[in-house]
């Protein structure tokens, strides 16, 4: 079973949580695309928002989708070990993280270094 990630391809926050899942998974379990390419644009699902990262979940048989905090919990669960333990918060409902989220998110570019577009270093990437 796959997972595809949407995420800002020109975000230094975004990358670095591109790389994280990439250390991490050991199972390879995920896909990345970035939200500008031809991919996301292939989904309905996924917002123009460059605001927020889509998780969709065994996206090539039977598509769940995640946005913003659920997306990040989501992952972080399928990662799982310790890191499933915060991914455990995907139970609650997302008004209680996406504010956050949303807060983070607005000022991504003044807090980490915008980036011409992610180097992948590791994982598999669609357009």
């Amino acid at each position: 079973m796959k997972h595809l990630v949407f995420y800002d391809g020109e975000c230094g926050l975004c990358d670095r949580f591109v790389q994280f899942i990439i250390a991490h998974d050991s199972k390879n379990q995920f896909v990345f695309a970035p939200l500008q390419g031809i991919t996301a644009k292939k989904w309905p699902e996924v917002p123009k928002d460059l605001d927020t990262v889509v998780l969709i979940e065994d996206f090539e048989s039977n598509p769940k989708v995640s946005y913003r905090s659920q997306a990040v919990f989501r992952v972080l669960n399928r990662i799982g070990g310790s890191w499933g333990l915060i991914g455990a918060l995907s139970i609650f409902p997302s008004i209680f993280f996406d504010w956050g989220y949303r807060l983070v998110a607005r000022n991504r570019h003044a807090l980490f270094k915008p980036i011409a577009c992610v180097t992948p270093k590791g994982g598999k990437f669609l357009p």
